[in-house]
């Protein structure tokens, strides 16, 4: 699909407020319109063509009885949010739930490798196996009352929580015979607490199916997601959810993050279980280990795998392959698509849920510097696309066209995977009821120079493949990156609590109107941000007073982007009455991201329906362990046994935020 990009088109004319971009009369109804005056596009848009007649009429079924079809969108606007908006936060269950060998739940691969190879979680006490993994955590699978509360301090009226796998399925394999399903029942049990707590409470759920935490069975035996079986598993584990928890969740997330789960996952280890990656052979694998590091580094335990039915075996226990995050993507992307069959086949009808996939990835900003030219600018323009088609659109295109972006198509050649016709059928409007997305940052990009400053060239048909596929293209929200893949400033917007993270209001505004503009009339029920928050600047990750970055800004007109903070804004652990509590800096990010989602809808008519912010609790952020803090909520991991929930400033905040900007009923 081929159109202009709006990037530039947004980023012209800003408005007087801090960080707040405000579109041009083209994106909105009419340039002399004020915000309240702005129409709304139609919605309720038919499903696809391609979609079976059956399929159809489900959808026009759904929208016509779904509690949140949004009636509010038709007619003007008041400025103000619909009353319909899911708003809420955000968790996931290895991060938060615990609990993690009790009541018969099985390993995943982030229990398995974490404690496989704990030296590659940054922050943990010697010794302490707990403090390296997601053993214990915020212990919400006993404390989940405790969460409640604090949803309740910013009047969250849905929670998006995602469920474990392993927990109802110890080794990964759903089976159903005789009418009973082989489900861990503690397991569901649980599950059946969790929603029905929210019920109660007056809570929405928003129930996600996969957020990383694979069974480890299933990387065992197959290798998980490298291996064309993972669809059907993943099928049949969704479909016990459909059917035990349907009659209640009306709102389902198949997978959360394909790109992070399998880039990360499978390529730019060992950051994210299993920890496999393509720079640095396994350290258990090398002729001599002496002197070598093997509580970390890269993993080669993985079993034989198939990654489709007429690929060749892999052998278990190898090094990792070049490709596997591409083979990871495809099929994890297939699994979804499944799922939703099963869902509209079997359940849709009667539930009258939604259900989609949660993308990630970087809304991307025209590089710009003193002096250019208006046709570099527009150059660059065309390569922020690009970098979103990559980036995004290699995700997020196939559950809504069908297929791949044709620009990924293009460069990958051989190396990308086909979908068959029957594949592309399945996939195509697989997300149409709605699309998640999680959105941090933004990246800025560009045609990359030769040291001449000739440009470096795109990649022609022969050369196409998966390493050259981006050789001309350059995106990234800072300079260039250091030791530890720490940024070199300028960076766009002000350094976050971490590395990747950095604070840039206009991001969600820009990327809510690509992809309006890009699927147009393919989304029936909108677009939901599903994560969205920041990590306060604190004594791992900072970069306080940075005038190279303030200087940048400056030599293109617009200081107000750079956003710099003082040293007082750095987070400390021991100091609760500090920032770590009272947390201006992530105020400051809710404040920026909120407007300009609220404006993406009021003036450029985008059909957002809702927000999830990231996180409710501080929780085990991964390979950042816990001293890397999300959350909304305080809790002290070293300190504390009972693991209380203490409040944060910006709890309170996002509770007076949703008043004053949502219409309330």
């Amino acid at each position: 699909m081929k159109f202009l990009t709006i990037f530039t088109t947004l980023l012209a004319v800003s408005s007087a407020k801090k960080c707040i971009v405000k579109a041009p009369a083209s994106n909105a109804a009419d340039a002399n319109d004020v915000a309240s005056d702005v129409e709304t596009p139609s919605e309720n848009v038919d499903a696809p063509a391609e979609i079976s007649d059956n399929e159809g009429k489900l959808n026009d079924e759904v929208d016509s009885n779904d509690e949140d079809s949004n009636n509010e969108n038709s007619g003007k606007k008041s400025g103000k949010l619909p009353a319909s908006f899911k708003w809420g936060a955000a968790t996931a269950a290895y991060q938060v739930e615990g609990a993690w060998n009790v009541d018969g739940r099985g390993e995943s691969v982030w229990d398995h490798f974490t404690h496989l190879y704990p030296h590659n979680v940054e922050t943990g006490r010697p010794g302490d196996e707990d403090s390296i993994s997601g053993n214990v955590a915020c212990d919400s699978y006993h404390k989940f009352e405790e969460d409640v509360k604090m949803m309740k301090i910013m009047k969250a009226n849905h929670y998006r929580f995602s469920i474990s796998w392993s927990r109802l399925f110890p080794d990964g394999q759903a089976k159903k015979e005789k009418g009973k399903w082989n489900v861990n029942e503690k397991g569901a049990e649980y599950y059946d607490m969790v929603i029905n707590t929210l019920i109660e409470n007056d809570i929405t759920p928003l129930a996600t199916l996969y957020h990383w935490d694979l069974p480890y069975a299933l990387h065992e035996k197959y290798g998980g997601w490298l291996d064309y079986h993972s669809q059907y598993d993943f099928a049949k584990y969704a479909e016990f959810c459909f059917e035990r928890y349907g009659d209640r969740v009306k709102n389902w997330i198949t997978i959360n993050e394909p790109w992070v789960n399998c880039v990360a996952g499978y390529k730019n280890g060992p950051g994210k279980a299993p920890y496999r990656c393509t720079g640095e052979a396994p350290r258990k694998l090398q002729n001599d280990t002496t002197g070598l590091d093997l509580l970390g580094g890269c993993s080669y335990e993985i079993g034989p795998s198939q990654y489709t039915p007429d690929s060749e075996v892999l052998p278990a226990n190898r090094p990792p392959q070049r490709l596997e995050e591409v083979w990871c993507s495809h099929n994890i992307l297939l699994g979804h698509a499944q799922a939703v069959k099963v869902y509209r086949d079997k359940f849709q009808k009667k539930q009258k849920g939604l259900i989609g996939i949660t993308v990630d990835g970087e809304a991307q900003i025209p590089w710009e510097e003193p002096n250019m030219t208006e046709e570099e600018y527009a150059n660059n323009e065309k390569y922020a696309n690009l970098a979103a088609e990559f980036r995004i659109g290699w995700y997020s295109d196939p559950p809504i066209t069908g297929d791949y972006p044709e620009s990924v198509k293009q460069r990958m050649g051989k190396d990308l995977p086909e979908f068959t016709p029957e594949q592309k059928k399945l996939l195509k409007g697989s997300s149409s009821d709605f699309l998640g997305w999680n959105t941090y940052t933004s990246h800025w990009a560009a045609q990359v120079k030769n040291e001449d400053g000739t440009y470096v060239e795109p990649p022609t048909d022969k050369e196409a493949n998966y390493e050259n596929s981006k050789r001309d293209m350059w995106d990234d929200n800072c300079r260039g990156r250091g030791d530890g893949w720490t940024c070199i400033p300028p960076t766009l917007g002000s350094q976050a609590g971490s590395s990747w993270n950095t604070k840039y209001g206009p991001t969600i505004r820009v990327g809510l109107n690509w992809f309006a503009k890009r699927y147009e009339g393919l989304i029936k029920n909108g677009i939901i941000i599903t994560e969205n928050g920041c990590a306060q600047p604190n004594y791992k990750v900072s970069r306080a007073n940075d005038q190279v970055t303030i200087d940048y800004f400056k030599s293109i007109g617009k200081e107000e982007f750079a956003d710099a903070y003082d040293e007082d804004m750095i987070e400390r652990e021991d100091d609760l009455e500090g920032t770590l509590i009272h947390d201006t800096y992530r105020i400051d990010w809710y404040k920026q991201y909120l407007e300009n989602l609220r404006l993406a809808y009021v003036e450029d008519g985008v059909d957002v329906r809702g927000y999830m912010a990231w996180s409710l609790i501080d929780n085990y952020e991964w390979e950042n362990g816990y001293e890397t803090r999300f959350g909304m909520t305080y809790i002290d991991f070293y300190n504390d046994p009972e693991l209380k929930r203490v409040p944060k400033d910006s709890l309170t905040f996002l509770g007076q935020w949703y008043t004053e900007n949502v219409e309330q009923e």
